[in-house]
């Protein structure tokens, strides 16, 4: 009958060490969560923002994708993503009602007139 309180403080052992471990594993997550929010400034607010994407063609993308004071027009494939443009946060704003839906459709195709008729000009010179 002796072996049974054995048994017993040695289970008891075993799940109060237990108990210890996953607290620290908590905390330690814990902490980790807090500082890698700290390194990225805050968890609150976003800077990136994804405006739109336009699927051209299987795994071929076009995205506008706004940063503090730019919004760039990307090129999304399925091994690379190309910068295609840049352009200023104030016009798309313009372009871009806030009470309407997000689409840059008019702004791709107006961007790709400016394009081309600079591509004209430069022949035609």
């Amino acid at each position: 009958m002796n072996g049974m309180p054995d048994m017993m403080s040695a289970g008891l052992k075993m799940i109060a060490s237990l108990g210890v471990v996953l607290a620290m594993i908590l905390c330690l997550l814990y902490g980790a969560r807090k500082l890698t929010r700290q390194r990225t400034g805050g968890g609150g607010g976003r800077r990136i923002e994804v405006l739109e994407s336009h699927y051209m063609g299987v795994k071929k993308t076009i995205s506008l994708v706004r940063v503090p004071g730019k919004v760039l027009v990307l090129g999304i494939t399925g091994d690379r993503i190309n910068l295609l443009d840049t352009l200023d946060d104030d016009i798309v704003q313009q372009q871009i009602p806030e009470d309407e839906p997000k689409s840059f459709g008019p702004i791709l195709s107006d961007r790709l007139k400016r394009i081309g008729s600079g591509f004209r000009g430069k022949g035609n010179a």
